[in-house]
């Protein structure tokens, strides 16, 4: 996602605005009671781009302070010549409880004209009339999903529009600190390395006098990081219909088994629950691998050791790779009073120009640009194509469904105490499925099935 700078801990992660928009849905429930679902599509676009009469000011919201200074330079002074009769006043809104903050005032009829949005935002906003259907604008002025990275309502759809246009692509990367691996006396991962070799680099970075761990992760619980591990293995988190968990199955059982193994069997890893509220182990040069997300490299680029991409390894039985991918979005608010000056923003965000600017905080959902040589210049020593690869070959979603934020907050309460080591991965997989299955027969209830 966006979002990335000094420390896992005070910047604005997915992580966060995934518990922020589980801890919102009561609260979109009530700011509902004044909204309808017509409201978003009330007032839609004309034939033609409607001109922009003297000067308008937007209220831009961003979540990543980190992401301030590269975002105004690089995107909002290009755009700002391009559209001088628009002016965007970007403000950055803390990411704690952010959805619920965005929802108050979207129910007193304030709130930003564009905001930043996760994926698992779309349906209770869309379906509240919080955020404008764009697919009339998208239509209108020629905005072809195929060239995008993937399409956009794949996260952003629902009932026939589409609610977001994508930020950037991104997801799930694996980061090597090269310096470690230089002093432990280890050659860089191969492309075709597995969880068996992942144990041994991991036993081999590790040095508790260093207070130094093989492997970290910077999230670890479905939708998550773990969940590439199951799929990889053959199993999955949820079945095809994504109306039930399939966490307790012998394959994501065991996938998670392993993952337990890393901390408590190989001690190769930090106790998540250990490294709450310390700083990112990566970040500090105490680790030799970490799974984290693409929003992370901003941060490690800052971090002065030397390091770069691997491809995500394989199951050694399977010879599977999987990756999570996923993206956020740029929503604009139904209560702006000027749709089209909020539209010619997001259009520019997603359009060539605004995308070249955002390539250097993460993946361009354009397909040109990711094939560009400049992009795989600015990232350079570090080999990009690595990611892009796993991506492209190997990317699987975030199981988004309507009900995500409720179910994904119950698989990370009920899954995080196999990385404590409070329960056993039957104990923990049982305990989810039966959490997460409970929220989807509320689903079938209140469709009246």
């Amino acid at each position: 996602m966006f979002p990335q700078g000094t420390n896992e801990h005070t910047r604005m992660t997915r992580r966060e605005l995934l518990r922020a928009a589980g801890a919102g849905a009561v609260g979109l429930a009530l700011a509902a009671c004044g909204a309808s679902s017509s409201q978003s599509s009330a007032s839609g676009p004309g034939k033609k781009p409607a001109s922009v009469s003297g000067t308008v000011t937007l209220a831009f919201y961003l979540a990543s302070e980190e992401w301030t200074k590269t975002f105004k330079k690089r995107v909002v002074e290009v755009f700002q010549k391009k559209q001088p009769k628009i002016k965007l006043n970007v403000q950055v809104r803390p990411g704690q409880d952010y959805f619920t903050k965005l929802q108050t005032q979207f129910a007193g009829g304030a709130g930003p004209d564009v905001t930043v949005a996760n994926m698992d935002w779309t349906v209770p906003a869309a379906s509240r009339g919080m955020f404008v259907n764009v697919k009339p604008y998208m239509d209108r002025d020629g905005i072809v999903q195929s060239d995008y990275w993937y399409p956009f309502d794949r996260e952003w759809g629902w009932q026939g529009g589409i609610y977001a246009v994508l930020l950037y692509a991104g997801g799930q990367v694996t980061y090597i600190n090269k310096d470690l691996l230089k002093q432990a006396g280890l050659d860089f991962p191969k492309p075709d390395w597995t969880w068996d070799d992942l144990v041994e680099y991991g036993r081999k970075l590790t040095d508790p006098k260093k207070q130094q761990w093989g492997i970290t992760f910077d999230a670890i619980t479905p939708p998550y990081w773990s969940a590439a591990f199951i799929q990889e293995h053959g199993g999955s988190v949820l079945n095809s219909a994504k109306d039930k968990c399939t966490l307790t199955s012998p394959e994501a059982q065991q996938a998670l088994q392993f993952l337990a193994d890393l901390i408590f069997k190989h001690k190769v890893m930090p106790n998540p629950s250990a490294m709450q509220g310390q700083e990112n182990p990566f970040l500090t040069g105490k680790v030799g691998i970490m799974f984290g997300g693409t929003w992370e490299e901003t941060a490690i680029r800052q971090s002065g050791f030397d390091w770069d991409f691997a491809h995500m390894p394989l199951d050694p039985q399977t010879k599977k790779r999987s990756v999570q991918e996923g993206s956020n979005g740029w929503a604009m608010l139904s209560t702006t009073k000027n749709k089209e000056a909020s539209w010619e923003v997001m259009k520019f965000l997603v359009g060539p120009d605004g995308q070249k600017g955002i390539m250097t905080l993460g993946l361009p959902v354009l397909k040109d640009l990711v094939d560009s040589i400049e992009f795989k210049r600015i990232h350079q020593p570090q080999n990009i194509e690595v990611p892009v690869s796993d991506f492209t070959k190997s990317g699987h979603g975030y199981y988004v469904t309507p009900d995500a934020n409720e179910w994904w907050g119950k698989v990370t309460d009920q899954l995080s105490p196999i990385f404590s080591g409070d329960k056993t991965v039957p104990q923990a997989t049982r305990a989810t499925c039966q959490a997460v299955d409970k929220v989807f027969a509320q689903r079938k209830s209140n469709n009246g099935k």
